[in-house]
């Protein structure tokens, strides 16, 4: 038995052991000429270790690596002509959103056999209209990583090897639909408003999630049924929905299986292309909510569920374990992997608004402190204001929103603003964000101070009277998803709800009426803590509690008393920043280098220098020893210290190897990188060095003088090892790579070890700064 293949799925999947065959064994009888005979080649190389040769080895361990510019290809000669109509790629992270197929029978001259401007990486099956080609060609399109194009493998596919389509209607290539194009009317099975089917044939079995179908005419609704080897169809997804361009018909876990039957019902529903699901499609909780947010009220959800790139910045205290995210829309995620709360608008005749599609304006309190602010005009004559500040109570930080409404005009307003609680991380699924999952969610309390409860634990607590409230579930198609309750002006019925996906979500509603000049405060308030929240964990630290009185002051009212803390805040900040003795021509410069101070503060854990508060709940040395010397000529020499200190402690070892990478708790972090970036040997000393010149002289940092020996040391021991007799021999002039440092990865650009200039650098300045500081 044929099976299409790619190794990494099983042990992705844990599909079954029988499902991959090997990769060499696949292409010797699928109608191609032997691999042996096939060659590889590409327009550029990263390293040698990411040779072209590597993508069709048959090992999904090993890959090309071609360059950084638009335009690169990779490219596979077959050793003679046949019939070619697909191929499956495995793609590296750096994968091509958009990339041509082409063919060619000389090399020379090249036809398009298909084009995509949507890839999604991972593994793509590519079909195709049969051809004649010697040659097929990988062509990406334009830049559309920060990475270089890297695939780990590239198998053509014969034309038995492809599937085949029935049930469209004319006489074109039905293979033509993997491909955008015209829409193709479905053959119907019966009368009008009958079924309609298309069945797709694989030669071979195949590991797949489902099919995605964009829709060229409205249908009824679509039910997606595989045949499995046992020759039993079972339903892979339907989709009930007449809304979307698209049917994203997906299985919660893929299935090896050798037809697909899509049935349709409508009276003329026509398709424009069929995408071919990898094992790795799978719906998820996230695709799910991905695909409600762009069917009705797709205005309201964030923009980030229509693929857009979310900005946001940091919001909290300095060395807070804990910190908040506030986006540009005036979104807030209050910890790390929290959900999303967002405000939306309603008037009073039942017109919605969010934040995504409005002009905005941004601003720091005096133009530097890290208090940020977004503005945005819901309706004509209402001005919407949010910001974000984070306070101490009992040594823990809280997070404080105020979402201000002000009647800008000269007529009367009456609408409702609600604060929908969302399933979803601020950043996206491409930056490592995504779901939030909500299986439980609870309103507590009266509605003059109503706390939700997301998983067990307090996440906010709204310091203004709530006018309505409700919580509620996702549903099997989205029927219950809480968005739609914002253009009715409802809520959900129940204060509770239960998801087994983790969908669940909760809202919060305010009724405003304003007169002209008039204000209304919305203020949610967000308990932190100290302690490490993992959203993964089967239970969540409990939030300490508020002390409510504090936060409200002594007016009472929640706007006034956001007022009074905004403003210790302020004072906070200009007592440890504000006094730096800077003029410049343009000040907005100086304003920009105490913000970037404060930030950095911010993003510290403890004495941890972290360089951003999501993805780097660690510290690296290069990142941190920049951060420490800037902080130092802000006059925060303590700051930079405190953070040499803790790493010098637990990073240098020994043998004077200085790890590049800390957990926040001061373990050496043993993921990717872990011990060969080299770069951190000489960024240590220069750090030592940089404290002693800028903060107190090299006397100051003599403890340090044994760990700096030894970080040299081991800098010695890695010229070393280029200094063998032979070294890189099989190079051209191998002579250029005798007595620098040996080769290492780097997180910025060469995922396998190189020799790197960088590194070079870091080590002259290492041994010139531990000079300095010997003779001082």
């Amino acid at each position: 038995m044929k099976v299409f293949h790619l190794r990494h799925v099983q042990s992705t999947l844990g599909l079954i052991a029988g499902l991959l065959a090997c990769a060499l064994a696949f292409a010797s009888d699928q109608g191609l000429p032997p691999r042996t005979e096939w060659h590889a080649s590409s327009s550029s190389v990263e390293t040698p270790a990411m040779a072209a040769a590597f993508a069709i080895d048959g090992n999904d361990k090993t890959r090309w690596g071609g360059g950084f510019a638009k335009g690169d290809w990779f490219q596979v000669d077959l050793g003679r002509a046949t019939k070619v109509a697909g191929a499956l790629i495995h793609w590296d992270s750096g994968f091509a959103a958009a990339y041509f197929i082409q063919s060619s029978l000389d090399g020379a001259h090249w036809q398009n056999a298909h084009e995509t401007h949507d890839s999604l990486g991972g593994i793509d099956y590519v079909f195709f209209p049969a051809v004649q080609a010697r040659y097929l060609r990988l062509t990406s399109m334009p830049r559309t990583a920060d990475w270089g194009v890297s695939v780990f493998e590239f198998e053509p596919l014969a034309l038995d090897d492809a599937p085949r389509i029935t049930g469209l209607d004319g006489n074109a290539d039905a293979s033509a639909v993997w491909s955008p194009g015209a829409p193709r009317t479905l053959i119907a099975t019966g009368g009008k408003g009958e079924s309609h089917v298309v069945n797709i044939a694989l030669p071979h079995p195949l590991a797949t999630a489902g099919l995605e179908v964009f829709w060229g005419a409205a249908r009824n609704d679509a039910r997606l049924e595989a045949r499995e080897s046992t020759g039993k169809w079972r339903v892979l997804a339907d989709d009930p929905d007449r809304l979307g361009a698209t049917s994203y018909l997906a299985a919660r876990e893929a299935h090896t299986v050798n037809a697909l039957r899509l049935t349709v019902h409508g009276d003329a529903p026509s398709i424009t292309r069929l995408r071919l699901l990898s094992p790795l499609r799978v719906m998820t909780s996230m695709k799910r909510y991905e695909i409600a947010a762009g069917r009705a009220n797709r205005d309201l959800f964030p923009s980030s569920l229509h693929q857009q790139q979310v900005y946001w910045t940091v919001v909290g205290v300095p060395n807070g374990r804990q910190k908040s995210v506030f986006d540009e829309y005036g979104d807030i995620e209050a910890f790390k992997g929290a959900p999303l709360v967002q405000p939306v608008w309603r008037d009073a005749s039942g017109t919605t608004a969010a934040a995504f599609d409005k002009p905005l304006q941004h601003s720091l309190r005096k133009g530097w402190m890290p208090m940020p602010a977004v503005e945005w005009s819901p309706q004509p004559g209402l001005q919407l204001r949010s910001e974000a500040i984070a306070v101490e109570q009992t040594g823990a930080p809280v997070t404080l929103v105020r979402h201000r409404l002000e009647n800008i005009g000269d007529k009367h307003i009456d609408g409702q603003l609600s604060l929908l609680v969302r399933p979803m991380q601020m950043s996206p699924p491409w930056q490592n964000g995504g779901p939030s999952p909500i299986h439980d969610v609870a309103i507590d309390g009266a509605s003059v101070q109503s706390t939700v409860r997301i998983n067990g634990r307090t996440l906010l607590q709204s310091l203004t009277p709530v006018t309505a409230r409700g919580a509620s579930a996702f549903g099997e198609h989205a029927e219950s998803e809480i968005t739609r309750h914002v253009p009715t002006g409802t809520v959900p019925k129940s204060l509770t709800a239960h998801d087994a996906d983790g969908l669940a979500a909760a809202m919060l509603s305010y009724r405003v009426q304003l007169e002209p000049g008039a204000k209304f405060d919305v203020v949610i308030a967000f308990p932190l803590g100290n302690e490490r929240i993992d959203t993964n964990a089967t239970t969540l630290p409990k939030a300490p509690p508020l002390d409510r009185n504090e936060l409200v002051g002594n007016t009472g009212e929640a706007g006034d008393g956001f007022d009074a803390l905004a403003n210790k805040v302020a004072e906070q900040w200009q007592t440890r920043l504000g006094r730096i003795g800077l003029t410049l021509p343009d000040a907005s410069l100086v304003d920009m280098l105490r913000a970037q101070a404060a930030y950095m503060l911010i993003n510290q854990t403890g004495p941890a220098m972290q360089a951003g508060p999501r993805n780097y709940n660690r510290s690296f040395i290069r990142d941190g020893s920049a951060t420490a010397a800037v902080l130092t000529r802000m006059g925060e020499g303590k700051t930079a210290r405190d953070y040499l200190r803790w790493y010098a402690d637990h990073a240098v070892h020994e043998n004077g190897l200085v790890s590049p990478i800390l957990n926040e708790d001061g373990s050496v972090n043993r993921g990717f990188g872990s011990d060969i970036e080299y770069d951190s040997q000489g960024e240590f000393v220069w750090l030592v060095a940089e404290i002693a010149r800028l903060d107190g002289g090299a006397d100051s940092v003599r403890d340090y003088l044994s760990k700096v020996k030894l970080a040299l040391q081991f800098l010695q021991t890695l010229r070393e090892r280029t200094l063998v007799p032979g070294y890189m021999a099989d190079r051209e002039a191998p002579e250029r790579f005798r007595g620098i440092i040996a080769p290492s990865i780097s997180h910025e650009g060469y995922s396998v070890p190189t020799h790197s200039y960088w590194d070079d650098y870091w080590a002259l300045k290492g041994w010139h700064d531990g000079a300095w500081l010997a003779e001082q």
